[in-house]
């Protein structure tokens, strides 16, 4: 199932989430955008009021294979729950100063063809997050 994941959402996934919590991943914001950049995918996590515990039971939830990957990468968890413990305006700092210093990496998830997919996901779990 790791495997499936990661062809799903691979290195782009986690990088999305580990920042969009910051992160990650992710994840949306509406169907009409064709091609949201990290920092718009990031958005409803980024500025989620919920904890690190709750947006990990909403993604277990929404979304196993992703969740799995990121139990498989307990490096990039932990990262992602420290991002959690920053606050909202932090963490959009971080994530846009990422986005600068990797512009290649920023252009390669706008590309992804997975971005549509991760943007709603990572808004479902932005929007449920409250319910765990």
């Amino acid at each position: 199932m790791a495997h499936t994941t990661n062809r799903r959402f691979g290195k782009f996934g986690l990088t999305t989430l580990t920042l969009g919590a910051a992160a990650a991943a992710t994840a949306f914001l509406s169907p009409a955008v064709a091609s949201a950049g990290p920092m718009e995918m990031a958005e409803p996590l980024l500025t989620s009021d919920c904890s690190f515990a709750q947006v990990d039971a909403a993604l277990h939830d929404q979304a196993p294979e992703l969740a799995a990957m990121l139990d498989a990468n307990p490096d990039a968890k932990a990262q992602l729950q420290a991002k959690f413990d920053q606050p909202v305006e932090q963490r959009r700092a971080e994530l846009q100063q990422y986005i600068e210093q990797n512009p290649e990496a920023a252009q390669q998830a706008e590309n992804d063809p997975n971005a549509q997919q991760m943007q709603a996901t990572l808004q479902g779990v932005a929007d449920t997050c409250h319910s765990y």
